[in-house]
């Protein structure tokens, strides 16, 4: 009985998934606009970065997920640049 319990423990583990990150919802993207969508509404589209930076004196928030699976890799990255003004400077979105 142990035995069959451990194999498949072992099954359910090598068959799951793994994630890095956090996901976040990417319908709002379109939406956004340097110059004008500020981070207060980055913060309510997105929720908390997964890591806070700068970039040549600019504020950066960045938010990723990947989830590895016995299907492949799914990836997605968002980054943002934020004005001194506290608007988006600049943002950059890619997923695999």
């Amino acid at each position: 009985m142990w035995n069959r319990l451990c194999l498949l423990f072992v099954i359910l583990v090598l068959a799951g998934c793994y994630s890095v990150g956090r996901d976040f919802p990417t319908f709002p993207i379109e939406k956004l606009e340097p110059n004008v969508t500020t981070k207060d509404q980055v913060y309510a589209a997105f929720g908390e970065p997964v890591e806070r930076g700068a970039d040549s004196g600019y504020e950066t928030w960045t938010y990723y997920y990947s989830l590895y699976s016995v299907t492949g890799l799914q990836q997605k990255r968002l980054h943002f640049i934020f004005n001194r003004d506290g608007t988006v400077r600049n943002y950059s979105f890619s997923t695999s």
